[in-house]
């Protein structure tokens, strides 16, 4: 007998070279999550597309990668100078136990139209000294290795108790000592009069002082009140009598090339006011502005910016002079500490007119070298997975003939 031919089928599709039906893919039930499929697919026996390598998932890994980078590298370029890194911790210690004793002038003295005077005394080293006149900041400075001080400030025309308090690189207040008195007269120039009418004596007025912090010094990290000089802020400032200039905000210790805010206030006199600023850089480069002039039309607080490239302590001297001529000074200094850097010079910007600064990544002293390595890595598989789909050897499938049974 002649036994029936029977053609095997396997599930709807026909073995032989008959048409084969596309296999099923395994993100077909996902097609949106397929290009972000990073593990590796399990065997099942299905062909996987090439579209289901995911080079769009390492795409988006190496992308954020990159910007973990510039943003990391931004911060450590702040702290970064010839290939040190600066950490820095604050540990709380004592405060000085030695306060600072103001030696000249004499408790008393009274001082006739001029109102620019010294102070000097002895303080303990490195300590930061600021000099305070009726509760208000008009100078300030760094407390010599020889433990002396000597400032140069404006007095207020009648009494003047002045006082000087030190701080050490924590902002933490000495002792208080004892202050000293110090009369300013003015002398005036008597008025014309006639016979018959009475003399009068015109004494001067002096306009309200503000209420100012005793402390301008700001220290990161250790200062109680703000951390930064443009969050301060005054109200409304007098005018009239004489004009006053006062530093009441200061970073005191930074870096190297590193842009810091520093503030002060302008009262009194009459506006508009035009404003000097010494750096106190004496060793500078002539393409280097160490004195800058700006002006002021209005009382109040003003901000800008300054740097230094040397390391050391610096002396700053402010000088107003307001539309009648009448003049104002005050004298600060700042400390700049770590590795010197290329150039030798300081910068001063007004912070109205906002400047876009340079990230000052060093490539050779960042991870950016091997970041490269990687993209280069991931864009040879991507261009290889390319290459061989268009231009590559395509097989074709292998079919078992089908035999008769007999």
């Amino acid at each position: 007998m002649k036994s029936k031919t029977k053609i095997s089928t396997i599930k709807g599709r026909r073995l032989g070279r008959s048409k084969v039906q596309p296999s099923i893919l395994v993100h077909a039930k996902r097609p949106l999550l397929r290009h972000f499929r990073l593990i590796k697919h399990s065997y099942t026996g299905k062909l996987i597309h090439h579209r289901h390598t995911s080079h769009l998932a390492l795409t988006a890994i190496l992308v954020s990668f990159g910007f973990f980078l510039l943003t990391t590298g931004t911060y450590a370029s702040a702290v970064t100078q010839s290939g040190t890194v600066s950490i820095g911790m604050i540990v709380p210690g004592p405060a000085p136990t030695v306060g600072a004793e103001i030696t000249s002038p004499i408790n008393g003295v009274v001082i006739k139209d001029e109102s620019n005077i010294d102070i000097s005394g002895t303080c303990p080293k490195d300590t930061f000294v600021v000099i305070t006149d009726n509760k208000t900041p008009v100078g300030s400075i760094m407390c010599s290795d020889a433990g002396i001080f000597k400032v140069k400030i404006q007095l207020f025309i009648g009494d003047n108790d002045i006082s000087a308090l030190n701080y050490d690189n924590l902002n933490q207040a000495g002792p208080v000592t004892s202050s000293i008195n110090v009369v300013l007269k003015k002398t005036d120039v008597p008025p014309v009069v006639t016979p018959t009418d009475p003399i009068t004596v015109v004494e001067p007025v002096e306009p309200i002082i503000p209420i100012l912090p005793e402390n301008p010094s700001i220290v990161p990290g250790a200062s109680s009140s703000i951390s930064d000089c443009s969050q301060y802020r005054v109200g409304v400032l007098p005018t009239g009598g004489e004009p006053h200039v006062t530093v009441v905000c200061l970073p005191r210790l930074f870096l190297p090339n590193v842009k810091q805010v520093m503030g002060f206030v302008v009262w009194g006199g009459t506006p508009p006011y035009a404003i000097s600023i010494d750096l106190g850089n004496e060793n500078s480069s002539e393409t280097v502005n160490d004195v800058i002039l700006l002006s002021l039309a209005t009382p109040g607080y003003k901000t800008v910016e300054i740097s230094y490239a040397a390391p050391k302590t610096y002396k700053l001297a402010l000088s107003l002079k307001d539309e009648e001529g009448k003049a104002a000074i005050v004298n600060t200094s700042v400390q700049v500490s770590g590795q010197i850097t290329d150039g030798g010079g300081s910068t001063i910007d007004d912070t109205d007119d906002t400047e876009t600064t340079p990230l000052g990544i060093s490539w050779l002293q960042s991870p950016v070298p091997f970041y490269l390595v990687a993209v280069a890595i991931t864009l040879g598989f991507w261009i290889g997975d390319i290459f061989d789909r268009k231009f590559g050897v395509k097989q074709q499938p292998k079919f078992r003939k089908l035999k008769r049974v007999g």
